[in-house]
């Protein structure tokens, strides 16, 4: 009897345990599906940081070796947006020549730059693509994202709204902080090498005096440099926002002015790490610099 009842035990416990190895396949793809976002640029991987987190990690496509304006994907790149459920991008006024390959996607496109509600500025006879650089625009690519994952993830509803309202908040407090930072009642005369920040200067109250040029594809001759040179010698300008592409020493050489000093930023926000909090990381490192013209 002790012996049927092993042997009866023993079926049963195999049968049970073959039963949970064939549903645990279908149970996986229920409870753990990931739907998964791709970031052409790492701004906009920061705010879909902010909308995914807990729940999936956004994939970068162009790290800081690339130029978004002439993209050339890496099989690697190109694999992270095969296979991503949605794919993030601001558009062919900054992505230049990606069309052909977001074409081929099956991902969900979200086109930024088409977002309805946006702040737009106009920029060499088009618009100035840099948007992400005003956080009212921040809110708004979150709010299409947040949108676009739940259309598809239904069971992490309640977490993405969740993350969106976080977003949402910490914004409202960006801007304040934003503003004690550079406090642009009082700040300073300045230049700027690209004329890509306006986005920040106009939603914070303060701008630049003179840029060296509104096209950072075509770098400015010795004729601009002599004008902005007279310009500068002109007035009380101490300070330079550049690019990080920038060579500093030589216009430094060709400016003749010891007293001018260079700030460096990184619109592209290659340095900040992927976080939730990334995008506000990136903001206030972007005001800090900015401040330093102060000194």
């Amino acid at each position: 009897m002790a012996e049927q009842f092993s042997d009866w035990f023993f079926s049963f416990n195999m049968r049970t345990l073959l039963l949970i190895f064939f549903l645990l396949p279908g149970l996986n793809t229920q409870v753990f599906a990931q739907y998964s976002v791709a970031a052409s640029i790492r701004p906009l991987q920061l705010i879909a940081a902010a909308i995914t987190e807990e729940i999936s990690q956004p994939q970068l496509v162009m790290d800081g070796s690339q130029d978004p304006h002439h993209p050339s994907l890496r099989p690697s790149q190109r694999r992270a947006m095969n296979q991503a459920d949605i794919f993030l991008w601001i558009g062919p006024q900054l992505e230049t020549g990606m069309e052909p390959i977001i074409g081929e996607l099956d991902a969900q496109i979200l086109t930024v730059i088409k977002l309805v509600g946006l702040t737009l500025y106009p920029l060499n006879a088009g618009i100035d693509p840099h948007i992400w650089l005003d956080t009212n625009n921040a809110g708004i690519i979150a709010d299409a994202l947040a949108a676009n994952l739940i259309e598809l993830d239904r069971d992490n509803e309640t977490r993405y709204l969740q993350n969106l309202a976080r977003f949402r908040e910490g914004l409202k407090k960006l801007e304040k902080e934003l503003g004690k930072i550079l406090d642009p009642d009082s700040f300073p005369a300045f230049a700027v090498y690209h004329n890509g920040y306006q986005y920040f200067e106009k939603q914070l109250g303060f701008s630049h005096l003179t840029s060296f040029t509104d096209n950072e594809e075509v770098q400015p001759g010795i004729r601009r440099v002599m004008e902005i040179k007279s310009v500068l010698d002109a007035s009380n300008v101490n300070c330079i926002v550049v690019d990080p592409s920038v060579n500093s020493g030589n216009l430094h050489n060709q400016l003749e002015r010891d007293s001018l000093r260079y700030i460096s930023v990184d619109v592209l926000a290659h340095d900040i790490p992927l976080a939730a909090d990334g995008y506000f990381q990136f903001m206030q490192k972007l005001a800090a610099s900015f401040a330093s013209c102060r000194d």
